[in-house]
């Protein structure tokens, strides 16, 4: 068993199963465009707000929403306004690459995201 816990040394978790983390974002930080080959990822909100976008379609989050990404679909999180925003988030399963970023004309290319 692996306790995990926000504000302690152990808030991540990574294996060939799971990659999860508890995360704190400041305001206006965000993500590039990415997907995961062959893994689904959820996030759980847990203060401030999240502009999620998943495919196209954005949407703003609060604390308590959970937001699933299935395989292969594209996505981008940022934070609006000026709270920061805390998340646990779980890439299942973890493999290499562990991301899909896309270049300006759409170009796939792999990248690992290196452990927080």
């Amino acid at each position: 068993m692996k306790i995990l816990a926000p504000g302690t040394e152990h808030t991540s978790i990574r294996n060939r199963y799971l990659r999860a983390d508890y995360s704190t974002w400041q305001p206006g930080q965000e993500c590039e465009v990415h997907s995961h080959d062959d893994a689904a990822e959820v996030f759980v909100f847990l203060s401030g707000e999240c502009e999620i976008t998943v495919e196209g379609e954005t949407r703003v989050v609060s604390a308590g929403c959970t937001v699933y990404v299935g395989p292969g679909e594209k996505h981008k999180l940022k934070v609006p306004g000026n709270r920061p925003m805390e998340m646990f988030l779980a890439v299942m399963p973890n493999h290499e690459p562990t991301h899909t970023f896309y270049r300006a004309d759409g170009t796939p290319y792999h990248r690992n995201r290196q452990a927080p």
